[in-house]
């Protein structure tokens, strides 16, 4: 098993590196200055998730 050292990069770095990485972390900064954000009720999206798995739970 390859275990590698921890690196001193942070994320942002390490997200820069590939193009793709780099045009959505830049369109979502465009994003934000302009103002357009969507705000997130976390506790309705967990539960909409929650929801749509359709988790069956036995009972013994």
């Amino acid at each position: 098993m390859l275990v590698e050292p921890p690196s001193e990069e942070d994320e942002t770095t390490y997200l820069l590196k590939s193009e793709t990485n780099k045009k959505h972390l830049i369109k979502a900064l465009k994003n934000v200055e302009k103002g357009n954000l969507v705000f997130v009720n976390l506790d309705e999206y967990e539960k909409f998730i929650f929801e749509s798995q359709n988790y069956k739970i036995e009972e013994n």
